[in-house]
Formats: structure tokens, C-alpha cells, sequence
């Protein structure tokens, strides 16, 4: 029988290198693309090295990276490249903002050419990361002990990142679950919760405070963030607050993966 063989775009990634030590795990030869040896060489800005990448692999995992300027734009050309290259399984990172993003965002234009090429697909849908707590924007926060955000009572179903990385690696399979699969932990917690689950799993305490927009987006600043992003995120929140934002938990990770999802306590112990 052949080895099933994939190749794991952003590998070094939040999710990306749990789906590489998964995917290894269940016995497949993976195939780390990055820019830095000793992974397979790819770089978004060499067309030349999608193909390669590529190449030879019974499936492909891939992530829009949002911090490297032009890549977004560039995702539904390697999505294409990928599945001429003989792939016959993508499995694409977006997001749950997918549903309510415009015509010409990014995440709707990747997942609108995912879903015409003439193979198996499957876009992964996660909520927001508990791990954006720990080593992501909101890291320097609980460094401090304080959360400080606009976000009011409303509630998230955060989400772990070895719990999306699970579900990706279960739709890397032949058999595996195809379509647009929604993400979220197992239950919607306020920050407050977050934050008393946060101080419990870390062993040292963190709190919540609701802020104004506009502290928030210049404690970001001074975070070293830009304005643009602060206020990004500040929207996002102030959303979740009024109660606009409003994401149902979803079984995914239960019914592809075998187990329960993480709960942000767990996700804190693990990480501690």
C-alpha cells in the first residue's frame, strides 16, 4: 500500500506544525514547505517553488498568511497551481469571518476558487484562538496579568489551535470530511471566564477589564501594534460586546477528531 503522502504549507505556523506532527504521527510521509532549510523550499514570492512544493503529494494543507504582503491575493493562484500540480486534496485555513466577508476580501476569494477546482476540498473555519493569549496579540496582556479590552460580557467559543490542526489533519485524509467546517471550542465563555480559566491553568492570576475603544487601540500602539490593527481588532471586539458577534458552538472537533474539544482551561495547563 502507498504511503500517503502531504505537503504542509506554513508548517513552522500556529496550526501548521501541529498538522506536520499529526500528519506524521498517523504514519504519512509529510512534507514541511517553508522558506528556511532543512523544509521543502517554498516562497510566496516564487511562483517557481509552488509547483514543486507541491508536487508528488496526495494532499495539501494551506494557510493564508495575512502578515506577508501580497500573499492573500496571491492564495487563489496557488490553490490552482497546487491542484495542477496532481494534488488531489486541499485543505485550506480561513476563518468563521469568512461568512459575513465581502465579495473581494481575501478569505472569500481563496475559498471561492477552493471550492471549483475539481478535487476534494475542505476550508477549515476556526473561531478566534485561545492561543493569540499566550504567544499572539493579546500575549502581552497576560504577561501582565490584565486583559484590558472592549469586549463587554459578551461570549467567544475560543478555540485551541491543536484542536483545528486536528480537524485539518482528519480532512487530509482520503476519506476525510470535505466543505466548509466550522471550528469553535466546546462552550462560549465571556472574557471574565477566559480569564479566571487563564488564571487557574497558568497558576498566576489574570483579570478582565472592560475598556473604551480608543484606550484599547492605544494600549495597542503602545504595544507595538499598529493603529490600523488596533482598531481592527477593537471593532471586532466592541462587536462580541453588543452581542452583534454571536458564534454557535460547533461539534467538529467531536465528530471528526474523537474527543471533546479543548476547553481554554485545558488549553492554559498545556501551555504552562
Amino acid at each position: 500500500m502507498t504511503q500517503h503522502s502531504v505537503t504542509v504549507f506554513g508548517a513552522t505556523g500556529k496550526t501548521g506544525r501541529h498538522v506536520a506532527v499529526d500528519a506524521s504521527a498517523r504514519g504519512w510521509h509529510v512534507r514541511a514547505a517553508g522558506r528556511r532549510a532543512p523544509l521543502e523550499p517554498f516562497d510566496w514570492d516564487d511562483e517557481r517553488t509552488w509547483t514543486t512544493a507541491a508536487r508528488g503529494s496526495d494532499a495539501a494543507y494551506v494557510l493564508i498568511p495575512f502578515n506577508h504582503p501580497g500573499a492573500p491575493e496571491r492564495t487563489p493562484a496557488l490553490l490552482e497551481a497546487i491542484a495542477a500540480a496532481g494534488v488531489g486534496r486541499i485543505v485550506l485555513l480561513s476563518s468563521l469571518d469568512v461568512i459575513e466577508a465581502p465579495p473581494d476580501s481575501p478569505l472569500r476569494q481563496a475559498e471561492d476558487t477552493l471550492f471549483t477546482l475539481p478535487i476534494a476540498t475542505a476550508a477549515l473555519r476556526p473561531t478566534w484562538f485561545l492561543d493569540n493569549f499566550t504567544h499572539g496579540s493579546f500575549a502581552g496582556m497576560v504577561d501582565s496579568g490584565e486583559l484590558r479590552l472592549p469586549a463587554g460580557e459578551g461570549r467567544i467559543p475560543f478555540v485551541d489551535a491543536r484542536d483545528v490542526a486536528a480537524v485539518g489533519v482528519a480532512a487530509l485524509a482520503p476519506d476525510g470530511p470535505t466543505g466548509p467546517l466550522p471550528i469553535t471550542g466546546p462552550a462560549a465563555l465571556t472574557h471574565d471566564e477566559l480569564a479566571a480559566a487563564l488564571t487557574a491553568g497558568l497558576g498566576r492570576e489574570v483579570t478582565y477589564t472592560p475598556v473604551p475603544t480608543a484606550e484599547f487601540v492605544e494600549q495597542m500602539v503602545a504595544r507595538g501594534f499598529t493603529a490600523d490593527y488596533g482598531t481592527f481588532l477593537a471593532e471586532a471586539l466592541t462587536r462580541v460586546a453588543t452581542g452583534e458577534l454571536t458564534i454557535p458552538v460547533h461539534d467538529t472537533v467531536p465528530r471528526f477528531v474523537g474527543r471533546a474539544a479543548y476547553s481554554a482551561l485545558e488549553f492554559a495547563r498545556h501551555y504552562a
